[in-house]
């Protein structure tokens, strides 16, 4: 648990933080695919994303000079892991000039509907990022995969519209100013968290995580379950328990998305264990219009629960010096 005085210092540096990062403002147009194409301006590039996190890069640097559509959005029903898409979907995509996939096989509905499209220039983020199928997938958590996208995305807008290049070129140094007040930012919080460890009951924030130095200790067997999309076996659950109740890890991380029975005993273990438990989603919420502000709301809202950085792991570091200790004071 945060002590008071390390909560306290926690606020100032999120109201710190507030000054420094600015919203991206909100600009261009974006719909689902299901809207009508008659309500869209014919003269703007069109861009269709998979999912709403890389729509929302397209949306900033492509401002008023695009219509940028959102197969998965936060409003949809279900993620892109399970999405079937329908007709029009496919057709959004392929229909596009420009069209932006996660890839590493979280959206394969969409990178297969364009495979053999000559005619969209295709962003696979995956691809730009070398990420193979069956790494994490989840990459806008990602700061190189951000940079690169924001890059990759304005690139391909030049190509497709060199009239608006101008546009384009403000729009992306506005987005890497943004990013740039985020990154100044997390570094403050990294500052608070690195090296506290923790648990996940999925994989989803592990590259914020990681840029912010915290240290995953998710047991193998559970983490390749969760990865598989199969069910941990009565080990796995038992060891990631175990590292719970005997708080031996900082904080649960816990995908609320993905909920199931065994998600919420691990949520009341760590409760009974005054650990902290920190809440994501895999798509973006739908109060937030990109990723970087949602990157900023996220790391802030770690930062005010989790504990002074290494806690845990410096107790049981603590714990066994004491130990070796206790026992050369008794063999001598």
């Amino acid at each position: 648990m945060v002590h008071s005085h390390n909560f306290l210092k926690a606020v100032g540096a999120v109201a710190a933080l507030a000054l420094t990062v600015t919203p991206l403002a909100a600009c261009g147009g974006s719909s689902s695919a299901g809207e009508s194409s008659s309500s869209q301006d014919s003269s703007k590039i069109s861009v269709v994303a998979s999912i709403s996190q890389w729509g929302s890069f397209a949306e900033k640097i492509g401002g008023d000079d695009v219509n940028v559509t959102n197969i998965v959005s936060s409003t949809s029903s279900t993620d892109s892991h399970e999405y079937e898409p329908t007709a029009t979907d496919v057709s959004a995509l392929t229909d596009a000039q420009v069209a932006i996939v996660n890839g590493a096989g979280y959206d394969t509905w969409a990178t297969d509907a364009l495979e053999n499209d000559s005619d969209t220039t295709v962003i696979n983020v995956a691809t730009i990022t070398n990420t193979s199928d069956g790494a994490n997938p989840h990459l806008w958590f990602s700061k190189d995969a951000r940079d690169k996208t924001a890059q990759a995305v304005h690139d391909a807008l030049v190509k497709a519209d060199p009239a608006h290049q101008s546009d384009y070129d403000k729009n992306l140094t506005t987005w890497q100013s943004a990013e740039t007040k985020l990154d100044s930012g997390m570094s403050e919080i990294k500052e608070q968290v690195s090296g506290d460890t923790y648990v996940a009951t999925e994989s989803v924030a592990q590259y914020l995580l990681d840029d912010l130095g915290m240290v995953d200790k998710t047991p193998a067997g559970y983490k390749n379950a969760m990865a598989n999309e199969s069910e941990p076996s009565a080990q796995d659950v038992d060891e990631i328990t175990k590292l719970i109740t005997s708080k031996s890890v900082d904080a649960l991380v816990v995908n609320d998305q993905e909920s199931n029975t065994t998600t919420e005993n691990l949520v009341t273990a760590a409760n009974n264990a005054k650990i902290a438990v920190f809440h994501v989603t895999e798509s973006m919420p739908a109060e937030t219009t990109n990723v970087l502000d949602w990157m900023n709301y996220l790391a802030n809202s770690l930062m005010l629960i989790v504990p002074t950085s290494g806690s845990a792991s410096a107790s049981a570091s603590a714990s066994a010096s004491a130990s070796d200790s206790s026992s050369a004071s008794s063999s001598n």
